[in-house]
């Protein structure tokens, strides 16, 4: 770490995850679930800012800051601090702010997403020189959706999500409208009512044809247990897809929940679709913003 360092601010996306299908298997020993996934991730998302400081401090602002926990020992992004530190990094005192936009418990992995973003941003700020290997390796012991919110591209997640394979040449349209009905939803509950719907399962193979339309036609395992418990994001969908151009190619596969909820995507080919349908889905009272997928790895 250079001398300027110290006064510099640095500035970092962390962006939202969307589970573009999710199908969810035998539920392990270990509490988790077996899974496959298509990941992808967007220019929309929190912004993490940091700076040396004479003490710790996080500071939450944003529309989403107050739904975060009181405690602030609960935050991932502490914990993946502490998690350096305790393996012997050098990190001084920091102040971070996260401007808090990805809605809170609604499936688009923020809190994942900020503290993979901190991991990232500390290994570069300080020269920390670890592998990505050993990245993915000690952040999913704080959290197994961290290690795929590491990638900025779009990946094929299997296990318990820490088996990740980048996708270089799949086709998926640009543009995604992201919807959240206002709705804090509880994954643990939701996989706990999923196994008390289904018994047994086996992991579904992702089809190797990595085409949208077959893809996206797996769907979300969780969606229906998600719609039965928050009836609220039923609610959402049935308003996305009655609100989606009648006439466009991608009509309907391309509406979806992401994760175990409660937020919903829909998929454009194109900006000003996008744009005219999350104002749509503004005008009919949700949360929605209108957004693109990165792709760097």
């Amino acid at each position: 770490m250079s001398n300027s360092s110290t006064s510099q601010i640095f500035s970092y996306l962390a962006p939202a995850k969307v589970n573009l299908c999710l199908n969810i298997g035998k539920k392990q020993l270990n509490g988790y679930h077996e899974l496959a996934s298509v990941v992808g991730f967007t220019e929309f998302g929190d912004t993490i800012t940091i700076q040396i400081s004479n003490k710790d401090h996080l500071v939450l602002s944003g529309p989403f800051s107050e739904n975060l926990p009181a405690n602030i020992n609960d935050n991932l992004i502490i914990k993946s601090v502490k998690k350096l530190r305790r393996l012997k990094h050098k990190i001084p005192p920091l102040k971070i702010t996260v401007d808090k936009q990805i809605p809170v418990g609604g499936g688009l992995g923020g809190g994942s997403s900020d503290a993979a973003t901190i991991f990232k941003a500390l290994n570069n700020i300080f020269n920390l020189n670890i592998s990505r290997a050993y990245l993915e390796k000690i952040t999913v012991k704080i959290g197994a959706d961290i290690p795929v919110c590491l990638n900025r591209t779009f990946v094929v997640m299997r296990g318990i999500g820490d088996q990740i394979t980048p996708i270089s040449n799949a086709y998926v349209p640009q543009y995604v409208v992201l919807a959240n009905p206002g709705s804090i939803v509880d994954t643990k509950s939701v996989f706990e009512k999923f196994d008390d719907y289904r018994r047994e399962g086996n992991t579904k193979n992702i089809p190797k044809n990595l085409n949208i339309k077959r893809f996206l036609e797996s769907g979300n395992d969780l969606q229906n247990t998600t719609k039965k418990t928050y009836p609220e994001v039923e609610i959402l969908l049935n308003t996305m897809t009655s609100l989606y151009p009648t006439n466009y190619a991608l009509r309907p596969s391309c509406i979806k929940m992401s994760g175990s909820g409660s937020s919903c995507f829909a998929l454009f080919e194109d900006a000003v679709t996008a744009n005219t349908y999350c104002h749509n889905i503004q005008k009919a009272g949700f949360w929605s913003i209108s957004t693109k997928f990165i792709s760097e790895f």
